[in-house]
């Protein structure tokens, strides 16, 4: 079996890389350990491996999305290492820079490159991302011309590897903040007899500093209740922690990110992993002294 890209991971992101790139007209080999995922990719016309290792020795490029920063590490020190040497892996997942070092070590050892590459912008999104990539020139270069004619508008460099976990990192850290705000926001407007649907139309359409895409985005769903995951607030907690840790590391002051922390992790004690991110507003109402929204 012979491929021109293989794909570790069939999930939202790793799934519409796979079937994009065989609408493309190139040749997809994926592996998950999800059978949806698997046949769903199917369907799409991606050729299935018996196991990522398999998946590993078939094509010259491998794209990984996977959850967990272990997955990535378990990826690394196994099945990755299957891949024939002058093998390039690019890991979209997010994690931590320290996974991506740590598995760029480890696949070095046997002659395969490694960049990490997760992507700014939403699953649906899929051919118009922007990848942030660390790596080594040449290995970006390389992986570059395949990656922008299926599932990236843009490639771009930031560092050597580590520094395009750093930027996706601080970038949903970001996105963790308003989150919180906005689902605050709404929260006290409501306490305050102000129709929560009313302010995010009026604030949504008046073109002032405070709103972005993500808020008109976010703010209709929480003030309808919609809760089905577009990216689940178990996924958004991981990366704001993976910040925070960072933060730590490099002994920044994150006030921020730690009261962030805190909401999600009350988020999961309510079982709300699953759910969207802008679930957080449900956190509110669970704090707030009076009524229930």
């Amino acid at each position: 079996m012979s491929a021109d890209l293989a794909v570790v991971g069939l999930g939202a992101m790793g799934g519409r890389c796979a079937v994009r790139a065989a609408e493309a007209g190139f040749k997809v080999v994926g592996f998950d350990p999800d059978p949806r995922a698997r046949e769903s990719a199917r369907v799409g016309g991606v050729t299935i491996a018996a196991d990522a290792a398999e998946a590993a020795r078939t094509a010259p490029l491998i794209l990984v999305s996977v959850p967990l920063p272990e997955h990535v590490a378990d990826l690394a020190a196994g099945p990755l290492q299957e891949a024939a040497a002058g093998t390039v892996v690019v890991d979209i997942s997010t994690i931590a820079p320290d996974t991506a070092r740590k598995a760029y070590a480890e696949l070095s050892a046997h002659d395969v490159g490694y960049v990490d590459a997760p992507v700014l912008g939403r699953p649906e999104g899929c051919g118009s991302w922007t990848l942030v990539v660390g790596g080594p020139v040449q290995a970006v270069t390389r992986v570059t011309p395949l990656l922008e004619e299926t599932v990236a508008r843009r490639v771009v460099q930031v560092g050597e590897v580590g520094a395009g976990s750093t930027v996706k990192l601080l970038n949903n850290l970001m996105f963790g903040a308003i989150n919180a705000v906005t689902a605050e926001a709404l929260t006290i407007c409501r306490r305050s007899g102000v129709d929560p649907a009313a302010f995010v139309d009026v604030v949504a359409q008046s073109g002032a500093a405070t709103v972005s895409n993500l808020f008109r985005e976010l703010a209709p769903r929480m003030v309808s209740g919609d809760d089905d995951p577009t990216f689940a607030l178990e996924l958004l907690a991981k990366d704001n922690r993976l910040a925070l840790q960072l933060a730590q590391q490099t002994q920044t002051a994150a006030p921020l990110a730690a009261a962030v922390d805190v909401l999600h992790t009350a988020g999961l004690a309510q079982g709300l992993g699953r759910r969207d991110s802008g679930a957080l507003h449900r956190v509110y109402a669970a704090l707030s002294p009076e009524g229930d929204e």
